[in-house]
């Protein structure tokens, strides 16, 4: 049974926990070979301590910047310091308690015009990132014989990011325009880019799409149905055109259960997290385990932070043997694990998977 620190394309490891435990290990490669994952991840950033947010977080390649001016879409005089625009035209900035996660400022929230909505330009996939990308992936399939992972776009979050959080609520109701105009610039942006990534071989098209709430949805299954389901469908279907053979993953914390049967419907693969706090993953696991496969189910809000070590490998032996001896686990935290994670406890995961996941 495999097992991973990691989910998709994601570092298991916060950055901060990351460089701790690689020095309390005298770890000096990336940990995936050190662990031996099954699933590798493309242009890992492993090692690169400068890079703060998604870089830090999650391989993948590189986008070229969408070209706004940022006097046009903000007022400079009110932005924190030390940020910057990513290529789409979002501003981020540190987090004042850990500086290697970031705060974002939405471009378009203060747009009422539907046409600069419509013309606000989109990002280009970095043709030279992406010839790297498909280096990395012969190398790690030729020389290490593992599956290949990376980021490959998000839907409902970069929506979300774009247009600003609380608008973006506002818009379901009052301006619904808005959110189907940005649904299809961006869902035109993931498919293009999964598309690439399909070109140069990938085995696993890792998306990130966080749409749950610690008990629900975090808007209602009927806007998601009306705006969110016809992206992914729309996405999941040319990939499944472009090779039928490719995996496709989602992660979205939180409580989903009620669009479950939806994402199977559209044709994903593999669901990470079912985090444990917010759903029952023996009942997700009973009803689904058919039809989807299940990546995560570890605690990252108690057990691997707060528990002990007999706790963590308590955990894992529970999961496999009522979830993983049917099939279709992968065992990962449901999460990134944070810089309070006790080294004690790292080691137990470890250790676990390498004594039940063998069985």
């Amino acid at each position: 049974m495999p097992w991973s620190f990691n989910f998709g394309a994601s570092q298991g490891f916060n950055p901060t926990l990351l460089k701790n435990f690689k020095e309390y290990e005298n770890i000096s490669g990336p940990v995936c070979e050190y662990f031996g994952y099954d699933v590798f991840p493309v242009l890992d950033p492993d090692g690169d301590f400068s890079k703060v947010g998604l870089g830090a977080l999650a391989s993948g390649i590189n986008y070229l910047d969408n070209g706004i001016k940022i006097e046009d879409y903000y007022d400079t005089a009110e932005l924190p310091e030390n940020g910057y625009l990513d290529s789409w035209g979002i501003y981020h900035y540190p987090w004042k308690l850990d500086p290697t996660f970031e705060v974002y400022i939405s471009p378009l929230k203060n747009v009422t015009d539907i046409d600069v909505i419509k013309n606000f330009p989109k990002p280009k996939v970095d043709l030279t990132s992406l010839e790297e990308a498909r280096q990395d992936i012969e190398r790690i399939k030729k020389e290490k014989q593992k599956m290949t992972v990376t980021y490959a776009g998000s839907l409902y979050e970069w929506v979300k990011n774009i247009r600003g959080e609380e608008v973006f609520f506002m818009d379901l109701h009052d301006n619904p325009e808005a959110i189907r105009v940005l649904i299809d610039k961006v869902s035109d942006f993931t498919l293009s880019l999964a598309s690439s990534l399909q070109e140069a071989g990938l085995d696993i098209l890792s998306f990130y799409d966080d749409f749950g709430a610690q008990d629900r949805l975090q808007i209602d299954p009927a806007h998601w149905r009306k705006f969110v389901k016809p992206g992914w469908a729309k996405i999941w279907k040319k990939v499944r055109e472009n090779d039928p053979d490719t995996i496709i993953f989602l992660h979205s914390c939180g409580c989903i259960e009620e669009v479950v049967p939806d994402l199977i419907e559209i044709g994903l693969d593999v669901l990470h997290p079912i985090q444990p706090e917010t759903m029952d993953v023996y009942k997700i696991a009973g009803n689904y385990q058919k039809d989807l496969a299940i990546w995560g189910t570890i605690s990252c809000q108690k057990t691997i932070p707060f528990g002990t070590p007999g706790d963590v490998e308590s955990e894992i032996k529970d999961r496999v043997e009522k979830i993983g001896k049917k099939g279709g686990l992968l065992i990962s935290p449901a999460n990134i694990m944070g810089p309070e994670v006790p080294m004690e406890n790292i080691r137990a995961y470890h250790e676990a998977c390498e004594k039940y996941c063998n069985m």
